[in-house]
């Protein structure tokens, strides 16, 4: 099977076209990227012997495929990750968030519906939809409540996929990732802020915690992710229009992530703590009963181990 996957040179990306190209049952990967928010100046992706042989590099933004390039290629799946995805900066970028996030994917999905072959939609989108839970775990029929515009528009993408689903039972798979951390994550620190604690760590800065840092998430570490999207692309009859969510179903408050991660790297930083956001999320962690249920996934790492690798990994930049 051919596969493409979408934001190919970002967090998710790699990992996932270093598992796919390792599979026999998968023939070829097409990554397609524009580099427009890498901050490598390195070529990231992790360079197997299948790799060479089985990957290709589309440069280009997504949106500006072309249904003949797609039947050109006569994909099984598209796994579409690409996306603007930190939060207080699509406050400050509506409109690119806008355009990215939504726009685009909606223009994807248009190219995708006048294929010949149809190739299952996977799109990564983000418990951010679901806006402060009014339970825990959340599964995925917990409210839609989003409190950002980056949370707006992922959801709004999950409503253009749907729709697509709906009207015309083209094959969908909505996935919602929480919290995930690890290798090729943005080494300025302006991606999550796991990235963020690290990279101030190992700069002996200051690691800034917004409000008391009781507020916790479910933080999941990237290889254990992205094999839910190889089992999702791999097995994915019968799939069409699940929508699931991954994660850990563990609960960790930012304060003890910030511990966590001082100790790790062996970080000489003070933890200061200022003001809250309004729009953060005071707590979050996923039910991933559905995808384990329909394949069998569930995360491998604990937290101390992902932590350990992605700082390893860090320590080349700083």
């Amino acid at each position: 099977m051919k596969i493409m996957v979408t934001g190919a040179a970002g967090l998710y990306g790699v990992h996932l076209v270093d598992q796919l190209v390792g599979r026999k049952d998968v023939s070829k990967v097409i990554g397609v990227d524009d580099f427009s928010r890498n901050f490598f100046e390195k070529d990231p992706f992790i360079k197997s012997p299948e790799f060479s042989k089985k990957f290709e590099l589309i440069k280009k933004k997504f949106y500006d495929l072309t249904v003949e390039e797609f039947d050109k290629l006569k994909l099984s799946s598209v796994i579409h990750l690409a996306a603007f995805i930190s939060i207080p900066e699509s406050m400050e970028r509506q409109d690119d968030y806008f355009q990215n996030n939504e726009y685009g994917t909606f223009r994807l999905m248009q190219t995708l519906v006048k294929t010949k072959d149809w190739p299952m939609m996977i799109y990564a989108s983000s418990p951010e939809v679901y806006g402060n839970p009014i339970y825990t775990p959340m599964d995925t029929n917990h409210p839609m409540l989003p409190r950002s515009v980056y949370a707006v528009t992922k959801l709004a993408a999950e409503k253009h996929c749907r729709a697509m689903f709906e009207w015309y039972k083209y094959p969908v798979v909505i996935i919602r990732n929480f919290n995930t951390y690890g290798e090729n994550q943005d080494i300025w620190g302006n991606a999550g802020v796991v990235s963020n604690f690290i990279v101030k760590a190992l700069k002996n800065e200051p690691i800034i915690i917004h409000d008391s840092g009781e507020q916790t998430r479910d933080f999941q570490y990237v290889k254990d992710a992205v094999s839910a999207y190889t089992l999702v692309a791999v097995e994915g009859n019968g799939m069409a229009g699940d929508v699931f969510n991954i994660g850990t179903r563990k609960q960790t408050s930012i304060k003890n992530l910030a511990e966590m991660i001082k100790k790790l790297s062996g970080s000489t930083s003070d933890i200061h703590f200022e003001k809250g956001r309004s729009a953060d999320l005071m707590s979050l962690e996923a039910d991933y009963s559905q995808i384990n249920k329909k394949t069998g996934w569930e995360p491998k790492f604990d937290m101390e181990e992902g932590l350990k690798r992605t700082i390893a990994w860090y320590k080349k930049f700083f």
